[in-house]
């Protein structure tokens, strides 16, 4: 049984998938989402949990998730780096593609960098928190989201849109 749930937020609506097992899938903004509830099972019931828990997050009153993950659709290398980078970049820091890859043994910085943008749990699994030893290096939801994460955890100063022309 899956459950899929739209959650509308400042950064524009996420989408979350949940099976009986946990969260399967965070589909970012501008993914298209459509919402399906099937009413049974405990797929609904983690998908809740996670749509709730996102916007929290997002209005800055949650730094860490707490709900179940569905790993089934993960390989066992990706879950590997996903788990290292849960432990190793909490809320408000970063890490880079080549420290996470020397953590979780991954001897190639650009296989994290592929392993993240393949990440199916964005947010929950805050791969916007692996950056390029040089810069912000990629994310899949584009980098003006990433940058707005990082502007959200306290990473990045807040930029000032001024109009000065």
């Amino acid at each position: 049984m899956t459950e899929r749930v739209r959650v509308e937020t400042a950064f524009g609506v996420v989408g979350v998938e949940a099976t009986d097992t946990g969260v399967s899938r965070i589909r970012l903004p501008g993914d298209g989402y459509d919402s399906k509830t099937s009413g049974d099972g405990r797929a609904p019931e983690h998908a809740a949990a996670a749509a709730a828990q996102i916007r929290e997050y997002v209005k800055g009153v949650r730094e860490q998730f707490e709900v179940e993950l569905d790993w089934s659709a993960i390989g066992p290398e990706q879950r590997r780096v996903l788990e290292e980078l849960c432990a190793a970049a909490p809320f408000g820091t970063t890490i880079t593609y080549g420290e996470l890859g020397r953590r979780s043994g991954v001897d190639d910085p650009r296989d994290v960098g592929v392993l993240m943008g393949r990440n199916p749990l964005p947010l929950v699994v805050p791969c916007h928190r692996v950056v390029a030893a040089d810069g912000l290096g990629g994310y899949g939801g584009g980098l003006e989201l990433k940058r707005r994460l990082l502007e959200l955890e306290g990473v990045l100063p807040p930029r000032l849109d001024l109009d000065v022309g």
